[in-house]
């Protein structure tokens, strides 16, 4: 059973609904857009193989099934993955661009440490790149843009009345409230500025994750999605970024409470 309302429908949201016409297909997941760097070139010139690894590497990270501090020798990623050395090399040179892995020694890699502290300084540095980016984005956005937010926005609500909401956040929600978030600011013109949006995003969701919070608790915000996406479509930008802000201090609120009571 879902964990938003289950009697409100995406017929219901009038904004994105004008956006995204009835009719109009989910989008699959599209998994070279969930990929670190997504907006700088070098990720459109990575190798089929490279992009695999970076992809699989990243979503361990990210769920944690490579936990905190985890070694990321080259040697037994191979065997797990079956991928070349050369192919996980580059993925983890770019995951730790990310801030997702650091070096340790001359080849190898671990996944990088999570702290109260990092995760204060993640929540904060989004509050402040993610709303500036929002902002730029209401600004600048098309039509296109306009039909991408209220696309995104209607398969994030799918996928959330589909999960289980005494079970753990799931790889398919993660990845359309991604896509849904990075819709609303990618049209603000900067691919510098979503280029930190990305990193800052993966960063925060990987603790999300490591909190262990469920879908019941992650839910919570999900009527500030409809509310964020109705202002900025209206054009209402201070609003817009009002309600992105409050989201995110929210969130990070609920994450921050949960991870001090596991971790102690």
């Amino acid at each position: 059973m879902g964990v938003v309302d289950r009697h409100r429908s995406a017929r219901d949201m009038p904004a994105a609904e004008a956006a995204a016409p009835a009719g109009a297909s989910t989008p699959a997941a599209d998994p070279a857009a969930s990929l670190p760097g997504r907006y700088d070139a070098r990720a459109a010139t990575l190798s089929p193989g490279t992009a695999e690894a970076l992809l699989r590497l990243r979503r361990d990270i990210l769920s944690g099934r490579l936990p905190p501090g985890a070694p990321l020798a080259l040697r037994p990623l191979a065997d797990r993955y079956g991928a070349p050395a050369g192919a996980l090399r580059e993925a983890l040179a770019l995951l730790s661009g990310a801030g997702l892995a650091l070096p340790d020694g001359a080849r190898d890699f671990r996944v990088a440490p999570a702290s109260r502290a990092d995760l204060v300084d993640v929540a904060q540095s989004r509050r402040r790149l993610e709303t500036m980016a929002l902002a730029l984005s209401i600004r600048r956005g098309d039509a296109l843009w306009r039909r991408q937010v209220g696309r995104t926005l209607r398969a994030l609500a799918e996928a959330a009345a589909r999960a289980d909401a005494e079970g753990p956040v799931g790889d398919d929600w993660e990845a359309r409230h991604c896509s849904f978030h990075f819709a609303l600011i990618s049209a603000c013109g900067s691919p510098a500025l979503l280029g930190f949006c990305t990193q800052l995003h993966d960063r925060f969701d990987r603790y999300r994750r490591l909190a262990a919070t469920s879908m019941a608790t992650t839910a919570a915000g999900g009527a500030d999605h409809e509310a964020i996406a109705n202002a900025a479509l209206g054009g209402a930008v201070a609003h817009a970024v009002a309600l992105l802000d409050r989201h995110i201090a929210q969130m990070a609120a609920l994450v921050l409470g949960s991870y001090v009571a596991r971790t102690g």
